[in-house]
């Protein structure tokens, strides 16, 4: 059966509620790849502003706010293990040149929270009080991720979930040394190259974290929520939103947009709203590619 032709009704209907009941059957394959992508990105935009994502994220950004300093300890807990800790600290003020202020406080406030801990029975207690607040963080976390695909009843066992979370909680100061001694040995190794290659070393730099949060992001989109997804579309989804995500560093740490202007007004404090405001694009631009990878899944199945 021939290909139907296009009429100009047809791409009204695109951007109207009609693209919807829209049959492309017959049409040509670039005419079904457009609609199939209009759909996915209308789905998108459409479930996140549905779902009240953009409240979600400012939520998450406080939840983060509160564990931030707890999962420092934590890390530098373990690091004091390896008697790693102090290279740990000099690798996290050489990567973040440009937040010095709120490494220094989270740092500072983390080997107060040890020190507590060393103190007796209730300093240990009062530190797992502090550490329960990263717990809580990874439950509020996949309980957004869930929001996304519709879960409102959890299928997982809360022993099931607490354990992994126990697990991913030693696993992550591991992961953070790990990333910083891998940067630390790829900045020497690109030293050591006898003709000036710093362009290419920041092009390469960024090209590596865009492959980390690529990674990053689609591990997170296929395993948090506690339904089936699919790794092609969360992969994908992971290229797209992993890219946005990119850019807004790149534009936030190299541009420092506002920075002069809040710490005229606030000081040594313009650290904590500038965390806050890098927190809240970030999740949304990650909850945006969450909303994707459900829209990329959706479709696919309605295509079936």
């Amino acid at each position: 059966m021939t290909d139907r032709k296009v009429t100009w009704k047809d791409i009204k209907e695109l951007f109207s509620d009609k693209i919807w009941a829209m049959e492309t059957d017959f049409a040509t394959r670039t005419w079904r790849s457009i609609v199939h992508f209009i759909r996915v990105v209308r789905k998108t935009f459409d479930t996140f502003a549905e779902h009240r994502m953009g409240f979600q994220c400012v939520a998450l950004s406080y939840f983060v706010t509160l564990a931030i300093v707890p999962l420092v300890a934590f890390i530098f807990f373990v690091s004091k293990g390896l008697h790693i800790a102090d290279k740990l600290e000099v690798l996290l003020t050489t990567l973040l040149p440009n937040n010095l202020d709120l490494v220094k406080i989270a740092i500072e406030k983390a080997d107060n929270i040890l020190k507590v801990a060393h103190s007796g029975p209730v300093g240990v207690v009062s530190a797992l009080m502090f550490l329960w607040t990263v717990i809580w963080l990874m439950f509020q976390t996949e309980r957004v991720f869930n929001n996304v695909w519709g879960i409102r009843k959890i299928p997982r066992k809360t022993y099931k979930r607490f354990s992994f979370y126990i697990g991913l909680l030693f696993l992550i100061p591991f992961l953070v040394i790990i990333f910083c001694y891998g940067i630390a040995a790829y900045s020497n190794a690109v030293s050591l190259i006898g003709i000036d290659a710093a362009y290419l070393t920041r092009f390469v730099s960024w090209l590596l974290f865009y492959a980390v949060v690529v990674f990053t992001l689609s591990a997170a989109f296929k395993y948090i929520p506690a339904c089936l997804v699919r790794y092609k579309h969360a992969l994908v989804a992971a290229v797209f939103s992993g890219a946005i995500f990119c850019l807004f560093q790149y534009i936030y740490l190299e541009t420092q947009v506002f920075v002069s202007r809040l710490n005229a007004v606030y000081g040594v404090i313009a650290a904590i709203p500038l965390f806050l405001i890098w927190l809240n694009f970030s999740f949304q631009i990650i909850m945006y590619g969450a909303q994707l990878t459900y829209a990329l899944q959706d479709e696919a199945e309605l295509k079936k």
